[in-house]
């Protein structure tokens, strides 16, 4: 227990408030300088199109400052994109019945059109959304 008393005792002669506040400063400055570098990270978007939502699981690319406010704090983002926008792919089931389904590589453009701040990299699945 002395010995323990005597280290904190120590312990406290050598740290002082002026280095505690240099610390701190460096730590500040050192995370400003990562965040100014490109990151790639995964976001869901979700994606409004004529009164439907869907999600889309997207990478997207951009400086730490700009990622920062998608991915901490912030709740989806929603973007409106009209259908006349989206090119569809069509499916055919066994029994005959054609669906179109809006094309990843559309909805892509169409989120990258709207958002300027990042770089859409790469889209997921789109998850099934009929559209007539």
């Amino acid at each position: 227990m002395e010995r323990i008393k005597s280290f904190l005792k120590w312990l406290r002669s050598c740290i002082t408030p002026g280095y505690v506040s240099m610390l701190v400063a460096a730590f500040i400055l050192w995370y400003m300088t990562k965040l100014g570098e490109t990151y790639t990270t995964d976001y869901e978007f979700v994606v409004v199109m004529d009164d439907e939502e869907f999600s889309v699981e997207c990478s997207i690319r951009g400086k730490g400052t700009n990622l920062i406010g998608y991915t901490i704090g912030r709740k989806q983002v929603k973007v409106e994109v009209p259908a006349s926008e989206i090119t569809f792919d069509s499916v055919t089931t066994d029994e005959g019945d054609t669906y179109r389904y809006a094309s990843p590589a559309s909805v892509q453009r169409a989120i990258t059109s709207r958002i300027s701040d990042i770089e859409i990299v790469d889209i997921g699945n789109i998850s099934p959304v009929e559209v007539m």
